[in-house]
């Protein structure tokens, strides 16, 4: 599977230098994501619930979470797919999503 990288992706994962346990899970996850042939395969893997992989609510439901934190901590990386091959890294969220607006999202010039 394929990463599109946000600004505000890149901005947000500066911050997980202090947090190096979060930021080893990070890896892992994104590991789990490139080792995927696609989408469905990424949702369907049993691993990925040990990370409390989820769609998110309401008005962000175009939206999916890993969590970062063990033992259900507020850290949490947001993704978007943008199709079954291509998965946009758009935020690591510091406040269980209270810190996460899709509007806010900022991309690279494409």
């Amino acid at each position: 599977m394929n990463l599109k990288y946000t600004k505000s992706y890149d901005n947000t994962v500066k911050k997980l230098k202090k947090f190096t346990a979060q930021k080893e899970t990070l890896n892992i996850i994104l590991d789990i994501i490139n080792n995927s042939t696609d989408f469905e395969e990424l949702k369907n893997n049993p691993i990925v619930r040990m990370y409390r992989f989820e769609r998110l609510k309401y008005e962000l439901n175009e939206f999916y979470s890993f969590s970062l934190d063990k033992n259900g901590g507020v850290i949490r990386l947001i993704v978007r797919p943008v199709n079954n091959n291509l998965l946009e890294l758009s935020y690591i969220s510091y406040d269980h999503y209270e810190d996460f607006n899709e509007e806010r999202v900022i991309y690279y010039d494409e």
